[in-house]
């Protein structure tokens, strides 16, 4: 009696041809940074394993062939020779996609250990498929199916010694001990393989979903950035121009009838235009010298512009100052400030762009305002809150100003700028006129003294 051989040689250890395309696709160990595999014949074998398929395929072929050719030339039926050979065909096929249906192989091969011809060995041929097959099964199905099949298989073997007229209780023992030991073998390679091909799926899935995950950070993270730069920029750019044109318009209007307040505007253009130059350089730095060079590969000394020191965003004792500039662009400030100022530099930072914000909207879209109330409120234990107040009042016989349109970046940069900090914006005309700007921050509550300023 011949078992076969115990495991299927050259057995690749690898995942089937669907997954050994996701690895090769998704799974790209340069892509997601981990080194190149070991082993250069092993790796060839896994990325083309036809080449395994086809020599098991072809080193059964002619086992079999050699087996119904022997069935033909003795004094069988004809209907168990075609039987035979249609056995041989289906179990060649079978080896051959044994990847993708490893269940129908081992149903085939277990149907042939039924199967007795007179005169030969019985499961000659067919315990070297079933072989084959249980390590498929294990590999690319699941430990379940081969052990199940290890014991259908098993039992299918012994019943086809049986039928073959050995009744003999010693022979059927030793039969089923060689066919078992063959059967279980080729299952724990199986097992074994698969779980390590399992395993790396896992890991290679795993490092594939960390990859993704560092894009899509590095995607929002770009986002963000971009998001804060565009509202840095609108602070300096917006705001600045805004009381630049409402200063030339001024200077205009007077030019004949005040020349010393034109020229006292044209002044305070000047001076505001020389500071935004300089807050834009230092916005530009930041962008520049992490790098060295330009978006196009210039760097700023080659492109002309002389970069401002790096400075600190503005705190909150620069709102006076701000004030003063929008007074001087004809702008009627009441600003009034209580409580005790907190250490936080992000909460000073966001009431002076709130009401910096806000006073540019009242500069270039309230006409003619008789007033333009700024209170700051420190007062409340966990917050602080900003309101900006105009009353829009359109006097009769005023030329209205030129219209400016805006983007709508501003309220919504105002915001996105305190919502980051968990606090809240309410903005909306007044009845019956005018309009109001309230933004609320949570703060950590200092123990300093309370200050209450009116200006």
């Amino acid at each position: 009696m011949s078992t076969g051989p115990a495991v299927a040689p050259g057995a690749p250890a690898g995942p089937s041809r669907m997954l050994r395309q996701r690895r090769i696709e998704e799974y790209d160990p340069e892509r997601l940074g981990l080194p190149k595999p070991p082993g250069f014949i092993r790796t060839f074998f896994r990325r083309n394993p036809w080449i395994v398929d086809t020599a098991l395929m072809a080193m059964f072929y002619y086992a079999t062939l050699a087996s119904v050719i022997a069935v033909a030339v003795t004094d069988v039926s004809l209907p168990l020779t075609l039987l035979v050979a249609l056995f041989a065909i289906v179990t060649t096929a079978g080896i051959l996609f044994r990847r993708f249906v490893p269940r129908i192989l081992a149903g085939v091969t277990c149907a042939s250990l039924l199967i007795v011809v007179p005169g030969s060995s019985p499961g000659s041929t067919a315990s070297f498929a079933f072989v084959i097959a249980l390590y498929a099964l294990a590999v690319y199905r699941s430990a379940r199916s081969a052990w199940i099949f290890t014991l259908i298989g098993t039992g299918a073997a012994v019943a086809g010694t049986a039928m073959s007229g050995q009744l003999d209780p010693i022979t059927l023992f030793v039969a089923f001990i060689g066919y078992s030991m063959s059967f279980v073998m080729a299952t724990l390679i199986g097992i074994t393989v698969g779980n390590r091909a399992r395993y790396l799926d896992a890991l290679l899935g795993r490092a594939a979903q960390l990859a993704r995950e560092r894009d899509q950070q590095a995607q929002l993270a770009t986002a963000s950035e971009r998001a804060r730069i565009a509202r840095e920029m609108h602070d300096i750019v917006a705001h600045s121009l805004t009381v630049m044109i409402a200063l030339a318009d001024g200077a205009t209007s007077t030019a004949t009838s005040d020349p010393e307040r034109a020229k006292d505007a044209m002044g305070h253009v000047a001076e505001i235009g020389r500071t935004s130059l300089t807050d834009m350089r230092r916005v530009l730095g930041v962008l520049t010298q992490a790098s060295g060079d330009g978006a196009d590969g210039e760097t700023a000394a080659d492109s002309g512009l002389a970069l401002a020191p790096l400075a600190p965003q503005p705190t909150f004792d620069e709102l006076r100052p701000l004030v003063d500039s929008y007074r001087a662009a004809g702008l009627p400030i009441m600003l009034t400030v209580s409580g005790a100022v907190p250490q936080e530099p992000a909460v000073q930072l966001t009431v002076f762009r709130v009401v910096q914000e806000s006073l540019t909207n009242a500069l270039r879209y309230a006409r003619t305002p008789s007033r333009v109330d700024v209170v700051v409120d420190f007062s409340a234990a966990n917050e602080a809150s900003a309101s900006i107040t105009d009353d829009g009042l359109a006097l009769a016989g005023d030329a209205p100003a030129a219209a400016s349109l805006g983007s709508g970046r501003g309220l919504i940069g105002m915001r996105e700028r305190v919502a980051l900090y968990g606090g809240t914006v309410e903005a909306g005309p007044l009845h019956p006129h005018g309009w109001q700007v309230r933004a609320v921050i949570p703060t950590t509550p200092v123990e300093t003294t309370s200050r209450s300023i009116t200006s």
